[in-house]
């Protein structure tokens, strides 16, 4: 029998070790190649998964202030109405406004300028239907007006808020037809109180002024507060294009209501009528009437020698400090005040004459027309243009009594005052302004007639002399004159500056 060699044993087995490890090396190779590949494959498609837009599944919770919005739009809304107004039948004009339903039988409050030119009205509610409208009462002094549509079953009433808790800061929306897009609804804030606007606003117009933004078409539409109740109705905004510029005006609530309730009770607003053209008080006159914290207001003339001032005593120069032992600070404000009560009953009138207190009863008229047209809230100019005076308009006789003031004056005779229709008046006559004077820059005019000088009577040339010869720099100089005013009329007018 043969027998292999020890040698050859152990070469065979050495052979077929290595086969071994070589196969064990091949499939361990194969296995990692099969291990990245996997993961190679499977990093690509996550990446790729990664890439990918996948719509959420989760619920929709929208915060606390998108909900209160929304809550509130849909609580007002159905109370807004969509105006449409026909002008002209000659040359037909449409214009479009909002208003918002304060009664379930079909009141509802807008502003007059929405309807002011209307000859027909068409009113559309929120749910679709279609109404004509009829006027109750305009009230143009606030802008405000009351229409009505005779509806088939009660409708939607919004409610109305106290505008005088609101705090700026405050949200607010506002609701209407902008471009006559209906039920349209915006945000914003109550960014100031009490606004006075530059366009032509009344003394009864104090605004809420917003950010929520407001164009034409929303005019007569609510603003409204996060209670779901109106505060306001849009009016104005401010604006270069005609359109929203991010400031918008509404009248307060507590107006909108006072004026509502007149116009459906009576047609019209009735207001209380004090008879004075007032003006601004100036440092200078306050200082002269002893007035330590300077507020009141200048009677610059009475409406009248009948008006229910003069019946009272009241005299231009006066300064009316409260109303019914309430102060008052400006000529807006005491407008307001003394047109808020009933016309027919008793007010007290407070007021400074020459440094001493006085008080007076007057029984109010109503204001009218014809006393809202007297420019009540004009101011002396700050710097007009003279244009008659100047040094080459003197006479021999005013040169040489020019003041330091930069004014020379000669006495009003009867003949000179019955040619400018100021028959029995005295006074002194301004017949040189010197041009960059004091006088000149404070608004002293030729052909003015000068006739007080802080409180002191100028009945002559030589009063007027007499009362500023000792002026110095410092000095505090109130002066009452009488004017040509818009043709041969004469009206008061008060200049008060203070000696360079």
């Amino acid at each position: 029998m043969y027998e292999p060699s020890r040698e050859r044993f152990e070469s065979y087995s050495r052979a077929r070790q290595t086969k071994l490890i070589l196969t064990l090396a091949a499939v361990s190779c194969l296995s990692i190649g099969v291990a990245v590949g996997v993961i190679v494959s499977t990093t690509a498609r996550a990446r790729a998964e990664d890439n990918r837009l996948a719509i959420s599944n989760s619920p929709m919770t929208p915060d606390a202030l998108s909900a209160v919005f929304a809550r509130v739009a849909r609580d007002v809304e159905p109370c807004v109405a969509h105006i449409k107004v026909y002008e002209s039948e000659v040359y037909p004009r449409e214009g479009t406004g909002s208003g918002v339903i304060v009664n379930s039988e079909g009141f509802i409050l807008t502003n007059a300028h929405v309807v002011a030119r209307a000859i027909k009205i068409r009113v559309k509610l929120a749910d679709g239907t279609e109404n004509d409208a009829r006027v109750i009462g305009v009230d143009t002094q606030t802008d405000l007006a009351v229409i009505k549509i005779e509806a088939k079953k009660p409708l939607p009433v919004a409610r109305m808020g106290d505008s005088d808790k609101l705090n700026v800061g405050d949200w607010v929306l506002a609701i209407g037809s902008p471009f006559g897009l209906e039920q349209t609804v915006t945000a914003g804030i109550i960014s100031a109180k009490d606004r006075v606007t530059d366009s032509g606003a009344t003394p009864f117009q104090q605004f809420l002024q917003t950010d929520a933004a407001i164009n034409p078409g929303n005019s007569g539409g609510p603003l409204v507060s996060l209670a779901g109740e109106v505060i306001g109705i849009n009016t104005q905004i401010a604006t270069n294009t005609g359109a929203y510029n991010g400031i918008g005006f509404a009248l307060p609530s507590a107006t909108a209501v006072d004026v509502y309730n007149q116009l459906v009770s009576e047609g019209r607003v009735r207001r209380g009528y004090l008879g004075i053209v007032p003006q601004e008080m100036s440092p200078q006159i306050a200082r002269l009437n002893k007035i330590p914290d300077g507020q009141g207001v200048l009677v610059r003339e009475l409406t009248s020698e009948t008006s229910p001032a003069a019946r009272a005593g009241i005299q231009s120069g006066d300064v009316i400090t409260g109303v019914n032992a309430q102060k008052v600070k400006s000529s807006r404000e005491l407008i307001r005040r003394i047109a808020s009560l009933p016309v027919g009953s008793l007010a007290n009138i407070d007021y400074v004459r020459a440094g001493e207190l006085h008080t007076a009863t007057v029984k109010l008229e109503e204001r009218t027309e014809e006393a809202e047209g007297r420019p009540g809230l004009r101011q002396v100019p700050s710097d007009p243009r003279n244009p008659r005076g100047g040094a080459g308009n003197s006479g021999p006789d005013g040169a040489k009594n020019k003041s330091g003031l930069g004014i020379s004056v000669k006495t009003l005779t009867p003949d000179v005052a019955r040619q400018n229709g100021l028959e029995g008046a005295r006074g002194a006559l301004v017949v040189t302004v010197v041009r960059g004077s004091i006088a000149d820059e404070n608004g002293l005019t030729f052909d003015d007639v000068i006739i007080e000088v802080n409180t002191k009577t100028v009945a002559n040339q030589e009063d007027f002399v007499h009362s500023t010869r000792d002026l110095k720099s410092g000095d505090d100089v109130v002066i009452k004159v009488l004017r040509k005013d818009r043709g041969p009329t004469r009206r008061m007018w008060i200049v008060s500056f203070t000696m360079p």
